[in-house]
């Protein structure tokens, strides 16, 4: 790990930090956890290399729930830019463009005695890599978590388990990374009904189930603004995208999409057939969607129209 991240163990020892550093001075916290989490951290090591003058901390949210519930981390990665014990930006999704361009907007002026230890021997830090310096030239392109965009309302999920509901992964009442999970009732099966609060580019699909990889999803069918669905419609209805996932899949990597099938994405339903190893239920840590805000004038997650 660069010397330049710091991994907190405790509480008091991010407060520390944070109290000891100048209020000019940027604080780059990432929130670790999940597969993408990891995908991301080479990037930031650079980044780190980098821009020696900004301070970067890890937090393990499993391990640092207090930290967690401090920040309001509802998805993974998440990162959060402070300066002067404030917190000025926040980037969540493991989305190397915009984390190199949100460090490169924060960071400020080179002080002048890290300038001047510079140019008198010490080796320059070595330029980020061209995944990390690449930002696109439209900040709205960026492919990034569209958590955000999820309107906690219409988040609705068949057949899951009383204790253990989608309400405790995703939308405003998620509970900690880690502790919260949602679990499927008597069967292995769940239909989960992700709607944005607008139009939506989706990418690529992220299901995290590695704390219990025997029922982590494994055949899946992704359907795409409907007002409402069953069990029954998903028999009948076109799926957009069917889906066998891998034990590598379960564990947080990116499952890629048919891009040109989600284009103008208001309501995302995840059909999960069966498990990984036929476990009488089916049980998901995470799930994060990736990709763009479409250009539309459609506003809100479809509703369900009362009939006439």
């Amino acid at each position: 790990m660069s010397p330049n991240i710091t991994e907190i163990q405790s509480t008091s020892q991010y407060d520390e930090i944070a109290r000891s550093l100048p209020t000019t001075q940027l604080l780059v916290i990432d929130q670790t956890w999940c597969g993408p989490c990891h995908a991301i951290a080479p990037v930031l090591e650079q980044l780190a290399g980098t821009y020696k003058h900004v301070r970067f901390v890890k937090v393990d949210v499993d391990r640092q729930a207090a930290l967690a519930q401090r920040f309001q981390i509802r998805a993974m990665p998440t990162f959060k830019f402070i300066r002067g014990n404030r917190e000025v930006d926040e980037l969540r999704g493991a989305s190397p463009p915009q984390l190199s361009a949100l460090i490169a907007r924060h960071a400020g002026p080179v002080p002048a005695s890290s300038a001047a230890s510079s140019s008198s021997g010490a080796k320059p830090a070595s330029p980020p890599s061209a995944a990390a310096k690449a930002a696109p030239a439209n900040p709205a392109d960026a492919i990034v978590s569209l958590l955000p965009q999820v309107s906690t309302r219409g988040l609705v999920c068949l057949n899951e388990s009383k204790d253990h509901p989608l309400s405790s992964i995703l939308g405003s009442g998620a509970g900690p990374k880690g502790r919260s999970w949602l679990e499927s009732d008597v069967d292995p099966e769940l239909l989960i009904t992700i709607p944005f609060n607008e139009a939506v580019k989706l990418k690529s699909i992220s299901i995290f189930s590695g704390v219990s990889p025997a029922q982590a999803p494994k055949d899946i069918k992704l359907f795409i603004n409907h007002a409402a669905l069953d069990f029954g419609d998903t028999e009948t209805l076109p799926a957009a995208q069917e889906l066998t996932l891998t034990e590598a899949d379960i564990r947080g990597e990116r499952v890629d999409l048919r891009f040109v099938r989600f284009q103008n994405v208001r309501s995302l339903h995840i059909l999960v057939k069966s498990n990984q190893e036929d476990e009488e239920t089916t049980r998901i840590d995470s799930i994060d969607v990736f990709g763009t805000i479409a250009q539309s004038t459609e506003k809100g997650p479809l509703v369900a129209q009362p009939e006439e």
